[in-house]
């Protein structure tokens, strides 16, 4: 009560700043804890979408691939070990070396391409159904005995988990 006492007091001007200074305040409250954040989550949203369809379509076709894996034949150990080391001795030739025990191989990496490990890691979860399960590689670069190109490599240990155990 006693505010409006002073508000009536006042000049005219005085009591026009005061209402536009209200205004003003009134429109800042209104703009940051209001229309800012819902304007910021307009903008966030299509690039949110475009990012929750990618990871849609990643699960659909891991969705995929685990439904192929179900229905594909189980194999017996023996024989995805033999498939393994077939596949370990074609691709990866002498940059690796497979040790398989039990329901684990460990395979020891000294200098393979990534194009070569990614078709042996195809190869062994298609043909042997082995799934890695752990990793330690390092990228290095070696240089070709004719041409001073560097060449990426990896070397390293790969942990895979054979079917049956």
């Amino acid at each position: 009560m006693k505010f409006l006492n002073i508000f009536q007091v006042l000049p005219e001007k005085d009591r026009q700043r005061l209402l536009v200074l209200a205004a003003v305040f009134l429109a800042l409250m209104l703009w940051t804890w209001n229309l800012a954040p819902a304007l910021k989550t307009l903008r966030e949203v299509p690039l949110q979408l475009s990012q929750l369809d990618a990871q849609t379509q990643q699960l659909k076709a891991m969705q995929a691939q685990a439904q192929i894996l179900q229905k594909s034949p189980r194999i017996k150990p023996n024989e995805a070990n033999s498939l393994l080391q077939k596949a370990a001795s074609e691709l990866l030739g002498g940059g690796a070396r497979l040790n398989i025990e039990g329901s684990r191989a460990t395979l020891t990496l000294s200098g393979v391409s990534a194009d070569t490990l990614a078709q042996f890691l195809a190869s062994a979860r298609a043909q042997s159904q082995a799934m890695p399960i752990e990793a330690h590689l390092q990228k290095f670069s070696a240089a070709g005995p004719a041409n001073k190109d560097s060449k990426e490599l990896w070397r390293g240990a790969l942990i895979l988990s054979l079917p049956g155990g």
